[in-house]
């Protein structure tokens, strides 16, 4: 392109207008639509067409941080000569330095201009754009556009508008990557004109994209959903239907979202799906019902997140107040309902007037842009959304490491003076890390220990119970400073045992001394449910005996490992309500001996037990069929469980906490690289790996990972972060503990030390500052100031042998 000053410049040819850059405050805030085209993602073919005669680039000299630099990118109105008229025109964006778009202004007026569509190029723009004519209402479909960006089987999709649509205002500091080394080198504009307009018409249309200096906290993205389909004629309702899984390791969060169809479009919705599980049919999504009797699970319902009437003005409309994320493992379906009834032929997908479309378009914002589309699976399949555009995306395709074995399990100092945890912690029965990896929540037991004479042995009533204990049992810990910066449930518990986050970020926990299971609303620790009768010990749908964990699916449907007392399973339905239970077995030897941990993994509908006094792990249907176990006696007894469902480094999988209690008191990690209802890996990456924690971890209890690159370790290489707790039988003494497996990248190799890895410094995750949240100051326990921080020697893994699993079905 050329590189003309920063005032408006026009285009050789009539392809084109020129782009200008000025300085301005940035604009209102509004949603906007647009009909975006199934060509979006490839669906269309591609034509050999001439290239644009000239380009702009953004000058930002002069710019300061608060002011926008506003790029105005526009065609001249008489290029469209025809009907159905496609121009287009492109930006250089700056090259001193990351910016990101802050706001998007539309110049353009409907009806004249039908659409506007824009996109990013990783590089150069592709030579063989053009202005053409034929499309969306020409018979046949017309000439077909190609592909926008030069070298590239990508072209990210931005922004969109249509129907006189308002400004678009992205949040304060979340925005659009573009320019630097890191963002969009080229944006290009496609304008849509139904009509021809006079040749010596002098208005332009277009639109100003307005961008700010530096990389955003956040940075935006757009998950494209669309689906090559063919209704059939004279039905009044027809459906079609995509869904894929979320596997990238940062959790998205929503903003906006626009749905798409032609004529016959009645509804399109998306939804995620409860535990993974396909409904049956719509009626049974919409209905609710959830597995009980011998139904195998079948009707799990569906949680619709968003829909729109695609016959209505089609904008972006926001739902960041929802509170919607995105997080790794979710399976998300898109729903498109057409009322063929009129129509006498067989409709297909495509761009023709007569043709229909099934889009959506989720804006999301996470730390790292992720770009990414899906045009998955009519027929209840696993399909991973594709990577169009992402700095992660080497690392999300990613195979499981050849030699497995060759990864290093490293002690990770606290980030504290002391090396220490909050010292206000005790025996931490319970630890879950959100999925972005910046917090983590403790269930912990504050002054009080867990030892023989804690429960009437006879009854199983625990001997306490006037005296709950009278510090915060729950406690959410910000991972790269080790404060707490909330802690709630004081005088409510009177024994803890595990921790659990639901779907909208509810706190899940189970007190054995309790006999009950606990719902907490995360922002003010209020009790938003509670399961089971209080201090009394119960069987069947009349309550609990000293449960242990709780699984909750996507519809807060849950499973609670009933532990200590009745060896079950009981499952409940999204209302809360018993609808039954299971055991392995008939109660004999095959039965469980304390299923002391259960999860979830709604990648393959799998639900997984820590049979601890068997050391072993049970895998089950939703509906508690067996499916397999996996024997891990080696190992010792199985304490904890936790589901890795990104499958970025290629490690994702089932991780056990084990310890060999009366055989020499060994702790250790097992990774069991699950299938997650994909094809099964080669036999020597699907065999398990161990690595000892000892002598760091001596009374293990419960464990959780979450992705390498997450919560500020993408700099480490390939690896997985571990939480482990511990119930300690001495108070104060250190009961939380951070694992990094993984390269030694980072870690300065085999000479990096005996104890924890001095070259695995956290580096503080994108748009996190210091300070800029209260932290809670509470009471450290006695004897915490005696106690140490541990040490551990950096240990390699061990390949088991090739014995796998043994499956019941």
């Amino acid at each position: 392109g050329a590189e003309p000053s920063r005032k408006s410049a026009e285009g050789r040819g009539s392809t084109m207008r020129g782009v200008a850059a000025s300085h301005r405050r940035r604009g209102p805030a509004a949603a906007v639509w647009i009909p975006i085209l199934a060509c979006v993602l490839h669906i269309c073919p591609v034509s050999v067409v001439r290239a644009f005669d000239a380009g702009i680039a953004v000058d930002t000299t002069g710019a300061i941080d608060d002011e926008d630099v506003a790029v105005d990118m526009a065609v001249p109105d008489s290029v469209a000569a025809n009907p159905d008229t496609y121009a287009y025109t492109f930006a250089a964006m700056p090259a001193d330095g990351d910016h990101h778009i802050a706001w998007f202004e539309p110049k353009a007026v409907a009806p004249k201009v039908h659409h506007m569509l824009l996109f990013g190029c990783e590089g150069a723009v592709s030579p063989g754009l053009h202005t053409r004519s034929g499309g969306m209402f020409s018979p046949g479909g017309g000439e077909p556009r190609g592909s926008v960006c030069e070298n590239s089987g990508s072209e990210p999709f931005i922004f969109g508008w249509g129907k006189n649509a308002p400004p678009l205002n992205l949040p304060d500091r979340v925005g659009f990557e573009v320019g630097g080394d890191r963002g969009f080198k080229h944006l290009v504009l496609e304008v849509h004109y139904l009509d021809p307009q006079r040749s010596d018409a002098n208005e332009t249309s277009g639109l100003t994209v307005h961008l700010r200096r530096g990389r955003p906290n956040r940075a935006m993205s757009v998950v494209a959903f669309a689906q090559g389909f063919s209704l059939p004629p004279g039905k009044p309702r027809v459906s079609v239907r995509n869904a894929c899984v979320y596997t990238m390791a940062r959790p998205l969060r929503a903003f906006a979202f626009r749905v798409h169809a032609h004529a016959l479009g009645v509804e399109v919705y998306a939804e995620r799906l409860a535990g993974g599980r396909w409904p049956t049919d719509e009626a049974e999504a919409r209905e609710g019902r959830t597995p009980g009797g011998g139904d195998r699970g079948e009707s799990f319902p569906a949680v619709r997140l968003m829909g729109r009437d695609p016959q209505l003005p089609q904008l972006f409309e926001r739902i960041d107040d929802a509170g919607l994320t995105i997080r790794p493992g979710d399976k998300i379906r898109v729903t498109c309902v057409y009322d063929t009834g009129n129509r006498t032929e067989v409709t297909r997908a495509g761009w023709g007037h007569g043709d229909e479309m099934c889009n959506l378009y989720l804006m999301v914002h996470a730390e790292e842009p992720a770009y990414l589309s899906c045009t998955g699976s009519q027929t209840h399949g696993d399909a991973r959304m594709a990577i169009q555009h992402s700095p992660d995306s080497e690392s999300a395709s990613a195979k499981a490491p050849d030699e497995s074995e060759a990864l290093t399990a490293h002690l990770v100092d606290a980030p504290s003076a002391d090396k220490r945890w909050p010292k206000s912690l005790g025996q931490v029965a319970g630890i879950v890390a959100e999925p972005d990896g910046r917090h983590a929540w403790a269930f912990h037991r504050g002054s009080r220990l867990w030892d023989g004479d804690s429960f009437d042995p006879s009854t199983h009533v625990v001997k306490d119970v006037e005296s709950p204990i009278a510090e915060n049992t729950i406690a959410r810990i910000e991972l790269a400073t080790g404060k707490i910066v909330k802690s709630f449930g004081a005088n409510e518990h009177y024994m803890p045992h595990a921790i659990t986050l639901g779907p909208d970020g509810d706190v899940w926990v189970t007190d054995c001394g309790l006999h009950q299971v606990i719902r907490y609303n995360a922002s003010d620790g209020a009790r938003v449910a509670e399961y089971g009768q209080k201090l009394t010990p119960g069987k069947g749908k009349d309550g609990f005996c000293k449960p242990t964990q709780v699984a909750v699916a996507e519809d807060n449907s849950f499973w609670v490992s009933d532990g200590y007392c009745n060896d079950r399973v009981a499952r409940f339905d999204s209302r809360g309500e018993y609808a039954g239970e299971f055991k392995p077995g008939n109660g004999d030897s095959t039965g469980f001996e304390v299923p002391h941990a259960i999860e979830l993994d709604s990648r393959d509908s799998t639900l997984y037990v820590a049979d601890r006094e068997r050391s072993r792990i049970t895998a089950h249907s939703l509906d508690g069929s067996m499916i397999r176990e996996y024997d891990l006696s080696p190992h010792g007894l199985v304490y904890g469980l936790s589901v890795l469902r990104s499958e970025e480094l290629g490690l994702s999988g089932l991780y056990a906490l084990t310890w060999r209690r009366d055989a020499g008191g060994d702790v250790g990690v097992v990774w069991i690289p699950t299938d997650a209802g994909r094809p099964s890996r080669d036999v020597k990456r699907h065999q398990r790996v161990s690595w000892s924690l000892s002598p760091a971890v001596t009374i293990p209890h419960a464990i959780s990972v979450f992705g390498g690159v997450a919560g500020g370790t993408s700099g480490w290489g390939r690896g997985v972060n571990v939480l482990v707790s511990e119930t300690r039988p001495d108070l104060g003494d250190v009961n939380l503990h951070r694992i990094w497996i993984g390269d030694d990248a980072g870690a300065g190799g085999d000479d990096a030390g005996d104890t924890a890895a001095e070259g695995l410094k956290l580096v503080p995750p994108r748009g996190w500052v210091k300070g800029a949240q209260s932290y809670v100051d509470e009471a450290a326990l006695p004897g915490s100031d005696k106690a140490t921080a541990p040490t551990m020697v950096a240990t390699k893994g061990k390949r088991d042998a090739p014995s796998s699993s043994t499956s019941t079905t």
